[in-house]
């Protein structure tokens, strides 16, 4: 005869066995569900990419498959040689071609792999353009975030095969005799030291941007040429003192203040590299020189030497547009700051370079950013 209650007290009874053997695999299986669950729902499709774009937080220290060499010099270089370090999107493969015909020492650029589409069209270049054959190229794949700006920088300035590094983005054009003025300017040098290039944009074409320095006052004069970032970000640049350069004949020292990010020429072997969690747009090189700051280098400008960057259409950003990745970018500078004072010993709560001072445990301030 059936005896329900009974029955039943013995099933909750094994129910309550089994559960109690197998907890710890219970709870694991809960863990994974949990994790996809939430890996999938911070995914959302990026227009016309057919790629995926996790959230800010989630890929801050996202790992990537790099090859380092894909393209080895063939061409010996002097261990004081200055070496270009750039980063390229596919799209900008041409710019890498123009520079090294103007620079016509050592390089190394870091290439960011979308597909494999990339990477033929990379062989494509090398045969076609002999130029590229002594320029080291390395590549970066996907991994599903928005451009690695910084992961990029990291892989060509580790690749250098000189220590003494100039960092560019693929969109500038040296002036002309760049390459022996700062080989001679680094030649027993201050290892903490950093050079700054004078940075200029026009919107010449390439074959009149002018590459002497009287050409491009000329073209600021005109109207042609103006200092880069002026309007957008003009702390950024404004330490190094232009008006003072168009007359300066020997290097002259600048003392640092909060955001502004010059384009280097520096030490490796003595320098941090650049913060990871940055990625897409801001503040990705501004952090790298405070550091420096911190560190106590001195930073000067060189008078015989410009750069010039180039025209071309508006990049488009991964995700989301570049304000609101600005906006982004600044929950991780608060910690970037925080982080690099605690480590080398300042106090969060004073503006050591007009950075704001942070209140309380985490992040807030009463002032600006930038």
């Amino acid at each position: 005869m059936w005896d329900g209650s009974s029955n039943s007290a013995v099933l909750l009874h094994n129910a309550r066995v089994y559960i109690g053997r197998h907890r710890l695999l219970f709870l694991f299986g809960f863990i994974i569900f949990c994790f996809v669950l939430i890996h999938i729902s911070a995914k959302k499709p990026l227009p016309g990419r057919g790629k995926v774009e996790p959230s800010a937080i989630h890929t801050m220290f996202t790992t990537f498959h790099t090859v380092k060499f894909y393209n080895k010099p063939l061409r010996k270089f002097d261990e004081d040689d200055v070496t270009i370090a750039a980063q390229v999107s596919p799209n900008r493969l041409a710019r890498i071609v123009e520079m090294a015909i103007e620079w016509q020492g050592p390089m190394s650029v870091a290439l960011y792999v979308y597909s494999d589409e990339d990477v033929e069209e990379l062989d494509r270049y090398l045969v076609k353009y002999p130029a590229l054959r002594d320029v080291g190229i390395h590549l970066l794949y996907y991994n599903e975030t928005r451009y690695p700006v910084n992961n990029l920088r990291n892989l060509a300035v580790e690749a250098s095969l000189t220590p003494w590094v100039l960092i560019l983005d693929a969109d500038f054009v040296t002036s002309g005799g760049m390459l022996d003025y700062l080989n001679s300017v680094v030649r027993g040098s201050d290892h903490k030291t950093a050079y700054i290039i004078p940075a200029f944009s026009t919107t010449l074409p390439p074959t009149k941007i002018p590459r002497t320095k009287r050409g491009i006052i000329s073209a600021l004069i005109d109207g042609d040429a103006a200092v880069v970032n002026k309007n957008a970000c003009y702390k950024c640049h404004n330490v190094t003192d232009y008006h003072r350069w168009y007359f300066a004949l020997e290097p002259y020292q600048v003392w640092y203040r909060w955001v502004y990010e010059p384009f280097l020429l520096f030490y490796r072997d003595e320098a941090p590299p650049f913060r990871e969690e940055f990625k897409g747009y801001g503040f990705d090189k501004n952090t790298w020189v405070y550091n420096l700051a911190l560190l106590g280098w001195d930073f000067y400008v060189l008078p015989e030497a410009f750069i010039t960057h180039q025209p071309h259409e508006r990049t488009h950003w991964d995700g989301n547009n570049v304000d609101e990745q600005l906006g982004e970018m600044l929950s991780i500078v608060c910690g970037v700051v925080l982080d690099t004072k605690q480590a080398l010993g300042y106090p969060v709560d004073e503006s050591i370079y007009g950075e704001p001072p942070l209140l309380g445990k985490g992040c807030e301030t009463n002032q600006k950013w930038f």
